[in-house]
């Protein structure tokens, strides 16, 4: 139990450090605004051109791929100790598989896949 008092005490005690530090932050920092400071910046490099749109369709595949990356994951510790899960395993694999296709239809038939 003293283990769990220490915990809750060290979470308490950096959320109070966390809200001190942000406050002072807030209230202690310079704030003077200039054309300067408001201006585009990435990389140290002025913009000298407009800047190149890319189709939203690149985002979502990227999206959509990280997704299923992620859910690839899930399922490697799953495979790894499958007999060792049970049934039960089994039928949580499948629920998650089951709401992972779920999402992949939603985005199908949202067009999210149709690259023209």
């Amino acid at each position: 139990m003293l283990e769990w008092l220490n915990a809750g005490i060290a979470v308490v005690l950096t959320a109070l450090i966390f809200i001190i530090v942000l406050g002072l932050a807030r209230y202690l920092a310079p704030k003077k605004h200039s054309s300067v400071k408001s201006q585009v910046y990435e990389c140290g490099i002025f913009p000298v051109a407009e800047i190149a749109q890319f189709n939203i369709r690149f985002f979502v595949i990227a999206i959509i791929f990280t997704l299923f990356d992620i859910e690839s994951l899930f399922m490697y510790p799953w495979a790894v100790d499958f007999r060792g899960l049970g049934i039960l395993g089994v039928v949580e694999m499948f629920i998650f598989l089951f709401l992972v296709f779920i999402g992949w239809i939603y985005a199908y038939k949202k067009g999210a896949l149709e690259w023209l």
